[in-house]
């Protein structure tokens, strides 16, 4: 099974794969994880990915 995750943080991800029942599927690679962080991709340098609020209102819904 390969699984894809989107995550800001991808370091929070090693309790489920280091540990367990789902550590041991890793480990014996019944289960591939893959993580993409949206960093990686930002332009800018300080590699935001936050958007400017939508509406005018003080935040995002």
């Amino acid at each position: 099974m390969k699984l894809s995750v989107v995550t800001l943080f991808p370091e929070m991800f090693s309790a489920l794969t280091d540990w367990g029942i789902s550590g041991r599927a890793v480990k014996e690679g019944i289960v591939v994880l893959n993580y993409f962080n949206p960093r990686g991709y930002a332009k800018d340098k300080h590699r935001s990915v936050d958007d400017k609020p939508f509406g005018g209102g003080p935040g995002m819904l």
